[in-house]
């Protein structure tokens, strides 16, 4: 199931229980907090993809994290941040299975980002860059507006997430390899990062599915990697991607009217490499200068700001301000 629960010393759990809970594609993991905001507990399971699991699967997925946590009770409020799970009818389907199983007196269902984005400002208002996996970007205004770009899935778009730097780097290195395009560092240095021996490999592995989606996206700190080591295409790659994301964010700070130096809280692995990215993804930008920051929360702990924030308990920035280290103490998973 995961990691055993870690709890606070000497804490003792409330009668009012809120949980938040980020259900991701490699891990799920849940965190419990009392009426004041005190993190009490916390706990990481398997996978939590919508899309993987359905309703029902999952729901018995965060059901046991919690039960595990606290054996016999069932959440005040429970917000689950999940992946695969952003239109409304499988939000509805997953809230209802968790309140009927009592797992929840309420359930509230977001998307992963929009617990990221929770979490990354402490429940402010800005914007949320994510580039794992897959890539978009989401942002909130002091009105409540919410605005995303991108997040098209790895068919349509996920512009500089970890898997299209990767494809890109890929297509590049098979135009070297067949002479319609420039030499690159990547017609070597990819093969074995992708757990290939010679390219000809490629076209078996990628339709016959042996190089899946996470496996294509491991390979990204090469394309890193190259660029740093003054590979052209390398470079040409990353800058391409971060533009993307640069255009992204200024759509959604546009339309939100976020003004001209949104904050944007960066997610996601590819983020490893802001230093390499911080440029492109300014020029993607135009008109707007974002200002790059780190996520303040992780995800779980947006959404349990959900949680709170859902029973009408306003939670003390002096409180928040105090997870990180209480998250620490905890054992962050």
């Amino acid at each position: 199931m995961g990691r055993l629960p870690v709890f606070l010393t000497g804490a003792q759990l409330a009668d009012e229980l809120y949980v938040g809970v980020d259900a991701g594609g490699t891990h799920t993991r849940m965190v419990l907090a009392d009426r004041h905001g005190a993190l009490l507990a916390h706990l990481e399971g398997g996978p939590g993809n919508y899309q993987l699991l359905g309703a029902s699967r999952l729901a018995a997925l965060i059901e046991a994290l919690l039960q595990q946590l606290r054996p016999g009770t069932s959440a005040t409020v429970l917000c689950a941040g999940v992946a695969g799970a952003g239109r409304e009818a499988e939000q509805v389907a997953l809230g209802e299975h968790l309140e009927n199983r009592g797992v929840a007196t309420r359930a509230l269902i977001v998307s992963d980002a929009r617990a990221a984005l929770e979490g990354a400002h402490a429940g402010r208002p800005g914007v949320v860059c994510i580039a794992g996996t897959g890539s978009m970007v989401l942002g909130r205004n002091a009105a409540g507006d919410e605005a995303r770009a991108g997040g098209w899935g790895p068919a349509l778009g996920d512009e500089g997430s970890a898997y299209a730097l990767v494809m890109a780097g890929i297509r590049r290195a098979l135009q070297a390899v067949d002479g319609s395009g420039r030499h690159t560092r990547l017609q070597q240095a990819l093969l074995p990062a992708l757990g290939l021996t010679v390219w000809r490999d490629v076209i078996a592995a990628t339709y016959g599915g042996e190089l899946t989606r996470e496996r294509i996206a491991a390979a990204c700190p090469t394309i890193f990697s190259a660029a740093r080591a003054g590979d052209e295409v390398a470079a040409e790659i990353i800058t391409s991607g971060g533009m993307a994301l640069g255009a992204q964010v200024a759509a959604v700070a546009r339309r939100l009217h976020l003004g001209s130096s949104p904050a944007v809280a960066c997610v996601g692995g590819v983020f490893a490499q802001l230093d390499v990215l911080r440029a492109p993804l300014a020029a993607g930008a135009g008109e707007f200068t974002p200002q790059l920051v780190r996520p303040e929360l992780s995800a779980s702990l947006g959404a349990l700001l959900l949680a709170l924030s859902a029973a009408a308990l306003s939670i003390p920035a002096a409180v928040t301000s105090g997870w990180t280290s209480d998250w620490v103490r905890l054992g962050q998973p």
